[in-house]
């Protein structure tokens, strides 16, 4: 893995990313990387691969879990892509999520995050600077962040679109539906045509990895 810039994205699996930030992520395009833990069918990697190209980003990363399982060795993995990606911005899942594979990547996010700026463990670690939480079909309820993606949204639905295998489970179209409500919602609360929300979580910088940590103006 090779450094790609400026925000990661870790999701659980292929669709979180577009359903949960797909136009934020396209407008940062040439900054941002997907890092998939599960791929479960292996087929979904052809739908992933797909939505990111429809998206403009790189190839994903993609891990061979069939479900999130907060282990310390799935906590390694993240943290090494992490230094290997050296992102400003992770963006991940919300704690409060309904799907249990979602809430445990928060936790192993939140972990390697820590692990990733172990002097001790990385030649040259990573200090993530700002950590995003996303909502996919559990919405935040008092956003921190509301990004306008009007520019993007046509992308966006050209995304959702390549995951075939999901939207067939709900002929009716629940998924398309529910993305475009989700960011008209957003929109409105933006006063702007569409927009995604995010829950911003401060990062605990006091350990001893971290050498600047006192605060010595509240202004800057």
């Amino acid at each position: 893995m090779s450094s790609m810039g400026e925000i990661l994205a870790v999701v659980s699996h292929p669709d979180d990313e577009t359903f949960g930030c797909g136009g934020t992520l396209a407008l940062h395009a040439d900054e941002t990387r997907v890092l998939c833990l599960t791929c479960n069918p292996r087929n979904r990697r052809l739908e992933l691969e797909s939505a990111c190209e429809v998206l403009g980003l790189a190839e994903p990363i993609v891990l061979d879990e069939d479900n999130v399982n907060p282990s310390r060795e799935l906590v390694k993995r993240v943290a090494d892509a992490i230094v290997a990606e050296r992102p400003r911005i992770v963006i991940t899942h919300l704690p409060f999520d309904y799907h249990a594979d979602h809430r445990a990547t928060y936790g192993v996010v939140k972990e390697a995050i820590e692990w990733a700026a172990h002097t001790t463990t990385y030649q040259k670690p990573c200090l993530v600077e700002r950590l995003l939480l996303m909502e996919i079909n559990t919405l935040i309820p008092t956003p921190h962040i509301l990004f306008d993606v009007s520019e993007t949204m046509d992308k966006k639905r050209t995304a959702v679109g390549a995951y075939e295998s999901q939207l067939a489970k709900f002929p009716w179209g629940y998924y398309q539906r529910f993305s475009d409500k989700k960011a008209e919602l957003r929109g409105v609360q933006a006063n702007c045509l569409y927009a995604e929300a995010f829950v911003e979580e401060a990062l605990a910088k006091n350990g001893p990895f971290y050498e600047a940590k006192a605060m010595r103006n509240l202004l800057r």
